[in-house]
């Protein structure tokens, strides 16, 4: 595998994790710069920690394949949901979606499940491991940035409208996921 192949599965990798944090970033709620670099470094950690396992774990991570996307459907729809219901109040959110760890972690999980059984498949072809773990950690910081800058802009510009879109595109997300998992798409 050369360089491009590896730069490739990095992007392709990444394209779940653009829509989580554009979705986030529509969200009426706002990041400190120290919270961005904190969560795309999260988002980054999680890529590289499932790329890692999986290409360590091999054919033992296949097994779960199908219980990881139903647990990444989950997180997704019920933050999807909950970033919908919150388009909807009109008074100041009291408890913000997004600056929670706890939604943080799970949407960092559930976006890079898939990094999870990519590694596990490439265990078995002649890939450099640091070369495409580390393309796909610098392209999911990247993406996440990214993400929530171009999310902020379009939610300032558009509002609720936006933050209901954005709620919607997390569980289309995790409807993809979840169709992926169980071998329908």
């Amino acid at each position: 595998m050369n360089i491009l192949s590896s730069l490739l599965v990095a992007i392709g990798l990444s394209m779940d994790n653009m829509a989580a944090t554009l979705s986030a970033g529509c969200a009426r709620e706002s990041f400190s710069q120290r919270m961005l670099g904190r969560v795309s470094a999260l988002f980054a950690g999680a890529h590289f920690c499932m790329f890692s396992m999986g290409f360590e774990g091999g054919v033992l991570v296949h097994a779960g394949r199908k219980a990881g996307a139903w647990a990444a459907c989950i997180i997704l729809v019920i933050i999807g949901a909950r970033m919908i219901k919150n388009a909807y109040t009109t008074t100041d959110i009291s408890r913000p979606l997004f600056a929670s760890f706890k939604t943080q972690l799970a949407l960092a999980v559930a976006t890079s499940l898939d990094a999870l059984f990519v590694g596990a498949s490439m265990a078995f072809s002649d890939v450099p491991f640091w070369q495409t773990v580390l393309f796909i950690t610098g392209c999911v910081y990247i993406t996440s940035w990214g993400g929530f800058y171009t999310g902020r802009i379009l939610g300032q510009k558009f509002g609720p409208r936006m933050e209901q879109l954005g709620g919607a595109v997390l569980i289309l997300l995790g409807v993809k996921i979840l169709l992926e998992g169980v071998g329908i798409w």
